[in-house]
């Protein structure tokens, strides 16, 4: 793999938004679990910015279907923004795009965080 990963995590608007950046594999897909684990710092829901993510294959698609169901189990919202078209695809080829939510941007996925843990419908 040429570009190393990054992930950097914020907090908006009470929910943890995790940016991705460059190429996760077998080798380097698991350093996305820490941060992707649900309830840090009392943030009321996980947004998982894909949208330059350059490389990923099933090691990724695992860990992103891992953290779904910690957060499913903790009560808490796990929402994917923004996949580019090689995210997409990846979810799309493998059937699991209709496990997640996903919105087209982070402001959206904020959006739809603080909703669903308001117990608001939020339909895409």
């Amino acid at each position: 793999m040429s570009e190393d990963p990054e992930i950097r995590t914020t907090v908006t608007d009470g929910v943890r938004v995790v940016a991705t950046r460059g190429e996760f594999d077998l080798d380097t897909a698991e350093t996305l679990l820490p941060a992707l684990a649900p309830e840090r710092n009392g943030a009321v829901g996980t947004v998982v910015d894909l949208s330059r993510v350059d490389f990923a294959d099933s090691a990724f698609l695992h860990s992103l279907l891992r953290a779904l169901r910690d957060h499913e189990s903790a009560g808490s919202a796990f929402v994917l923004a923004g996949p580019n078209t090689f995210v997409s695809r990846l979810l799309e080829v493998t059937d699991t795009a209709r496990a997640f939510a996903i919105a087209p941007s982070v402001a959206d996925a904020v959006a739809d965080v603080r909703a669903m843990s308001r117990g608001d419908e939020v339909t895409r």
